[in-house]
């Protein structure tokens, strides 16, 4: 059985739920990339894309999520390839836990699970990463900023994780933590 945004019950998720995690994190990226272009080609621009490291690591229960942002991935590392010699460059960021309204609403439902504060519940889920905090917005645009920037401009096709080392974890080495 394959979940896709199931949830703890092992309800099976529809087709509808997968092809809207699709069309809002894989196929807006690509109407938006397919308008930018010809303007990006005649400026030499870049392309920054936000995945998330769910596009590199699966969860559980995240199918749809995960694989609409490998796909993300996917679709700037082809940008990359297929516009380089028109001096377009594209890159990937893939955040892990970010101080968001997004994560503020996950975070309050593992709260509401646990018996949790919100504070408690970011805590938990970044006890294992090196930073032991979620990252915030600004330090996402940072990594943007600098990506687009004339310092990297030798730089196209790249993943950048800003994940506050979370993809350098072995998940099996946590035992001894």
């Amino acid at each position: 059985m394959i979940k896709v945004n199931g949830n703890q019950d092992n309800e099976q998720p529809s087709l509808e739920n997968w092809e809207k995690v699709i069309r809002i994190n894989l196929t807006s990226g690509f109407v938006v990339a397919k308008a930018a272009l010809p303007h990006l080609m005649q400026t030499q621009g870049s392309i920054v894309t936000v995945a998330s490291i769910a596009g590199i690591r699966s969860g559980p229960t995240l199918s749809a999520y995960c694989a609409s942002k490998a796909g993300v991935i996917a679709l700037t590392q082809s940008i990359a390839v297929d516009y380089a010699e028109q001096k377009v460059r594209a890159n990937a960021v893939c955040p892990g836990w970010v101080k968001t309204e997004m994560a503020n609403e996950e975070m309050a439902s593992l709260a509401k699970d646990t018996g949790e504060t919100l504070e408690q519940a970011y805590k938990r889920v970044t006890k294992l990463i090196p930073a032991r905090r979620p990252s915030n917005p600004e330090e996402i645009a940072n990594a943007i900023a600098w990506l687009i920037s004339p310092e990297a401009s030798f730089i196209t096709g790249a993943v950048v994780p800003v994940d506050g080392g979370s993809l350098t974890v072995d998940v099996g080495m946590t035992a001894f933590m």
